[in-house]
């Protein structure tokens, strides 16, 4: 091994006529961090110009003694390392950056390890079979001994892309070290163990290894650690995926039931978390293996395995979607509701999933089972529930009919529209294009249209702004003479509204309306109302004015009506008083003149 003294030659011994690259090694000592920090994004230069064989012998020996270092330096090295191969000669000497890298798998921070465990699996892939049997095998081999626990750690990620390169003595010896990784005495360990054990299950083949594997992870999902325990549900997805045989899932689909019945609530959590993969990789057995312990997580004692199984209803359901399965779910899901849940957190989890059952269920089962629970949460005394439910209201639609949106739930939409949470206006004026979709414009108007009114003059801005946008979608939907009849007679009562917020909700809609009717349909109403609101004594209306006649001039170029009304007052805007007014004015004619 060189010496400090011997490695501080380096620079000293460059070529003249390579003194920025003297610099540079000598700046990888300073006590500067952004200067070390440069130099190691600099290491190919460096290298390049050492040449690969004092790379090899000089460098990277001494990049090994510089590893007590910040951690940002150090990250940015084995990032710089994973691209280390043409400095050192090419594939056939790549094991000789695993030194420095190796180093960096033993330090405390998290973040470094990572990056040296990725830059050594990159490594990996370029290394012969020899050289992983050689070089790469006693890495792990010295890792997986090392008194820190993190290289233990570190090393758990590299068995999966040592294994298939290996012979099988070699494989056996690699999983016996990875199974006493398996059964260390740091939890953290063991924890990274579980973590890799479905990549490590992924490359081998030999039916023994797989066996002492499995025992690995029936040991890991008993684990006296909820931390190692939490990641079974997610080796059971993996090790599921490997083989479809009913004898290989039988084997494997016991730990399933432990996790359900854990008694820590962050095991059971994961249970009901990822009951969707589970359903998917065990679909012959999953009306029978799975279903059954989520039903229960439904009604755990802990509100946040409730809360995520309440949000996955749709996962289950999607395995089972008959009536039988239906009139075994709906008692689970009525407790779920007020009063018997007293979480708002569960109810509004409920919310956000319960309107998904609809196209899964069908029509027939949604009117006759799943209306009640939507209308008992819709009652919900909780803001957040009530928006949950509504935000959703969009696939409840889809499935039911117009008899049955009108009887039961557009009396309830009716009352949300006017809640006394803004919000739940809010969500309710997104659900207006739905609604409009589905009931048809007679239907519509009769039973909605009165509400447009009360959401223009509301007092929160956010409301009028999206009733504003919400025009806009409901002329695409309903059509040009819809808006002409129902809109713009409530945007002309506006304009003489004493309240000047009123008067801009009017430009607002306006201009948002402008966008998708005609050009004469804007000459017919735009251009009458925009003319006059110009000489509106509140400056932040004729700002809005301002702006509102630059989307009418952008959609009717060429026409008349633009250049004879609309322009005279835009170009008083443009000489008005008010430097913001002046400002959107000179935005709109500049724009205008750019069209012509």
């Amino acid at each position: 091994m060189q010496t400090r003294e011997e490695h501080t030659r380096i620079a000293d011994s460059v070529d003249a006529s390579l003194y920025p690259v003297a610099v540079l090694i000598d700046e990888l000592r300073n006590d500067d961090v952004q200067l070390r920090l440069n130099a190691i994004k600099s290491l190919g230069t460096i290298a390049t110009a050492l040449g690969q064989e004092r790379t090899r012998e000089e460098l990277l020996p001494f990049l090994q003694e510089i590893i007590d270092d910040d951690d940002e330096v150090l990250i940015a090295l084995a990032e710089q390392l994973r691209q280390g191969l043409e400095w050192v000669g090419g594939p056939q000497y790549a094991y000789a950056l695993i030194g420095p890298l190796e180093e960096l798998c033993n330090v405390e921070e998290i973040t470094v390890r990572e990056s040296a465990t990725e830059s050594l699996k990159i490594l990996a892939g370029h290394m012969s079979s020899e050289h992983i049997s050689r070089h790469f095998c006693a890495l792990i081999s010295r890792l997986a001994t090392h008194d820190w626990y993190t290289s233990r750690i570190s090393v758990s990620n590299l068995f999966a892309c040592a294994l298939p390169k290996v012979s099988d003595t070699k494989q056996e010896d690699l999983l016996k070290a990875y199974c006493r990784l398996c059964s260390d005495d740091t939890p953290m360990v063991r924890r990274q163990a579980a973590n890799v054990l479905g990549s490590v299950a992924e490359v081998l083949d030999d039916e023994e290894m797989l066996d002492e594997l499995l025992q690995a992870f029936e040991k890991l999902s008993q684990d006296e650690q909820d931390s190692v325990r939490i990641l079974a549900v997610k080796n059971v997805v993996a090790l599921g995926k490997l083989r479809s045989a009913s004898d290989w899932h039988a084997r494997i689909l016991p730990v399933l039931k432990s996790c359900a019945e854990d008694k820590s609530w962050r095991v059971r959590y994961m249970m009901a978390d990822n009951v969707k993969q589970l359903c998917d990789v065990f679909q012959a057995k999953a009306a029978t293996a799975v279903v059954p312990f989520y039903l229960r997580l439904l009604s755990d004692q802990e509100v946040e395995v409730r809360m995520i199984a309440a949000a996955r209803l749709a996962a289950a359901a999607a395995v089972n979607p008959t009536k039988e399965f239906l009139d075994t779910l709906l008692p689970s899901m009525e407790k779920l509701t007020m009063p018997q849940e007293h979480s708002q957190h569960v109810r509004a989890s409920l919310a956000g999933s319960v309107l998904s059952l609809a196209p899964i269920f069908g029509t027939k089962l949604t009117v006759d089972h799943l209306i009640n629970v939507f209308l008992l949460l819709m009652r919900d005394d909780t803001p957040e529930v009530r928006l949950k439910l509504i935000s959703t209201l969009g696939e409840l639609s889809s499935v039911v009919g117009i008899d049955v949106l009108s009887q039961s739930l557009l009396p309830s939409i009716k009352d949300l529209g006017k809640d006394r949470q803004w919000r739940i206006r809010l969500a309710v004026i997104e659900c207006m294009p739905v609604l409009a979709q589905y009931l048809g414009e007679v239907a519509f108007t009769k039973e909605l249209s009165h509400l447009f009114g009360v959401w223009l003059v509301d007092p929160v801005f956010s409301v009028r702004d999206a009733a504003a946008a919400n025009f806009k979608r409901l002329a695409e939907v309903l059509g040009q003479p819809w808006s002409e009849a129902h809109i713009v007679p409530q945007l002309q009562a506006l304009l003489t509204n004493k309240n000047y917020l009123y008067r801009i909700s009017s430009m607002l809609c306006a201009g948002t309306l402008a966008e998708v009717v005609s050009p004469p349909f804007l000459e017919k109403h735009h251009v009458p109302m925009v003319v006059k609101m110009a000489d509106d004594p509140v400056p932040n209306v004729r700002v809005n004015v301002a702006k509102t006649m630059q989307v009418v001039l952008r959609h009717m170029p060429g026409s008349s009506a633009g250049k004879d009304t609309l322009m005279p007052a835009l170009r008083r805007l443009v000489a008005d008083s008010d430097p913001d007014v002046r400002f959107f004015a000179q935005r709109a004619l500049d724009e205008s003149e750019r069209a012509a």
